[in-house]
């Protein structure tokens, strides 16, 4: 896998602006929970927000997918004769 997989997309190779959204958003994501987690001196773990921010990007990750399956049994469908 290429990095550039993040926000290209398989079959054309071309820009995907869903991809392109969902890993800025990630990126992000992750940045600010490191931000709060890491940087503030007064901070301390927390488990809550870390599993809150692993149940997004695992939703995220499953919504995707799914909708990549059902997108890709549509169009079978509709070339199948």
């Amino acid at each position: 896998m290429r990095i550039s997989d993040l926000i290209t997309s398989r079959g054309d190779g071309s820009l995907s602006l869903t991809k392109l959204a969902a890993s800025t958003a990630h990126f992000l994501f992750a940045c600010a929970f490191l931000r709060f987690q890491l940087l503030d001196p007064v901070a301390t773990f927390d488990a809550v927000l870390w599993a809150t921010y692993g149940g997004f990007a695992i939703a995220h990750a499953t919504y995707d997918k799914t909708m990549a399956v059902v997108k890709d049994l549509k169009d079978r469908e509709r070339t199948e004769p």
